[in-house]
């Protein structure tokens, strides 16, 4: 044994003569799996359903030899009165019986969307906050063999890669899960020598649910046709997957510490490292980006991830790509700039004396000095009479076919005034121009036009100033020469 929380071996080999068989099998499981630690405080999830009732029991068993300090919580879903007052009534006379403390809630389901998966959120945001206010170790579940065995044939059924075929894991943040060794058969026994009462979920026969159809249908078929260790091959086959994966993870990850680097935009992708990549690895490493680096509510695709995969392969420079709500695919010679929150067509009314923080690498100030503190301003900051003030001054993305009178200069295209400063293909799709009604009046830090200027002997002007970030900003100072 390690010296991390775990039993010495021969105070092990005296208390484990007054354990059950069940109850050594757990021990071991959490031992091998350092699910648990000893003294640790556990909140256990008590429905009143034979698997939560013998988990908390074998935890209560376990508990002089690991020192742990036991919470019961039971959560009352409020959808079946009769069932769900007589399992509360029956949590409450478990938790006396062993002495514990129990925790209740009865929640208020909305009735509309997936119920089933809307109550399964709710109980663990229930059972979280318990946690977080009792100061807990660990949240354990009374997940067995068979439910791992059902969650992994389902999402073979379902089409599932790799990841989905780890299964339920027996340790996630803080939940752990320390009965995925042992069978629903196994549970029943336990419950039975022991005299155990439990509540029935009728609910749990409806094969109207496609999990129950598994459970009482599709997987005894399988066991009356030969394949009598059914169970125990998939809870196998998620164990080997869990392998596979974990060390398939350490390898994506480490690729994309090198290959997709955070910057205040955003991310920037290597584009000549992610070409150097094979087709498949390269839809691996998408698919890890998205589920480490921009987690959604919702899953990707994996056809969606080839499409994109497609388009950086392909896209030439300048060429963007929408991948979801929050992020953009720019691509430019080198590298792949990933934005977030990028709109076209974006527009905003910018109110005298604002700041405004237009992208993450992009932000205005409107300052209203009484003179200007100085007569060589950049094109990074330039003065403007006070009528400004008056009228109504925009912050826009600029459009195909947009013109201004830049100082000096007759009448050019703001998609070559950009492209001759210099302004990286990556974020010029998405550069503001500042303008009135009629007039492009200032391209921030880029050049401004000829209209409101300001005279030296002037008392009121507006002060424009614009800061980039500054990869961009050393950029475009160095090819306008400011």
């Amino acid at each position: 044994m390690s010296n991390h929380g775990f039993l010495p071996a021969g105070l092990l080999f005296f208390i484990m003569k007054e354990w059950s068989e069940t109850a050594q099998k757990v021990h071991q499981y959490i031992t091998e799996e350092k699910l648990l630690k000893k003294g640790d405080w556990i909140l256990a999830a008590l429905s009143g359903g034979r698997d939560s009732v013998a988990l908390l029991y074998i935890l209560h068993e376990l508990t002089p030899a690991w020192n742990w300090t036991l919470v019961a919580a039971h959560v009352n879903h409020g959808l079946r009165p009769g069932d769900d007052l007589s399992e509360s009534m029956l949590c409450r006379h478990i938790a006396h019986n062993l002495g514990l403390e129990l925790l209740e809630e009865k929640l208020s389901i909305p009735k509309d969307g997936n119920l089933e998966q809307t109550a399964r959120n709710m109980r663990y945001e229930c059972l979280q906050k318990w946690a977080d206010e009792k100061k807990c170790d660990a949240i354990v579940t009374g997940h067995h063999l068979d439910d791992q065995a059902e969650t992994v044939l389902y999402r073979i059924l379902k089409g599932s890669g790799l990841y989905g075929l780890t299964g339920i894991h027996a340790s996630r943040e803080q939940i752990r899960r320390p009965l995925l060794n042992i069978s629903r058969e196994e549970i029943s026994t336990y419950c039975h020598t022991r005299g155990l009462v439990y509540a029935e979920d009728h609910s749990n026969k409806d094969e109207n649910f496609i999990r129950n159809r598994i459970r009482y249908s599709v997987i005894p078929y399988l066991k009356k046709n030969g394949f009598l260790q059914v169970s125990q091959h998939l809870s196998r086959l998620a164990e080997s997957a869990s392998i596979s994966r974990k060390v398939l993870e350490k390898y994506l990850r480490n690729e994309l510490e090198s290959l997709i680097r955070e910057n205040s935009a955003g991310y920037q992708m290597d584009l000549l490292r992610w070409k150097s990549y094979e087709t498949e690895t390269q839809v691996l490493l998408l698919s890890e980006f998205f589920l480490v680096c921009e987690p959604l509510d919702h899953h990707v695709s994996r056809e969606s991830v080839r499409r994109l995969v497609h388009f950086l392969n392909t896209a030439e420079k300048g060429k963007c790509y929408s991948s979801n709500d929050s992020l953009k695919w720019i691509v430019d010679t080198e590298s792949v700039q990933i934005t977030r929150g990028l709109e076209n067509g974006k527009t905003q009314l910018w109110l005298p004396g604002t700041t405004v923080q237009w992208m993450p690498w992009i932000r205005l100030d409107w300052n209203h000095p009484a003179v200007p503190e100085r007569w060589d301003p950049s094109s990074f900051e330039e003065f403007f009479t006070d009528d400004l003030i008056h009228i109504k001054v925009y912050i826009q993305e600029w459009r195909q076919g947009d013109r201004m009178d830049p100082m000096g200069r007759s009448k050019h295209l703001v998609s070559d005034l950009l492209k001759d400063a210099g302004v990286p293909a990556v974020i010029r799709p998405y550069y503001p121009v500042v303008r009135t009604d009629n007039d492009i009046i200032w391209i921030p830090g880029i050049r401004r036009s000829n209209k409101y200027t300001v005279s030296q002997n002037i008392k009121d002007c507006v002060r424009l100033t614009c800061t980039l970030q500054k990869e961009y900003y050393d950029i475009i100072r160095k090819k306008t020469g400011h």
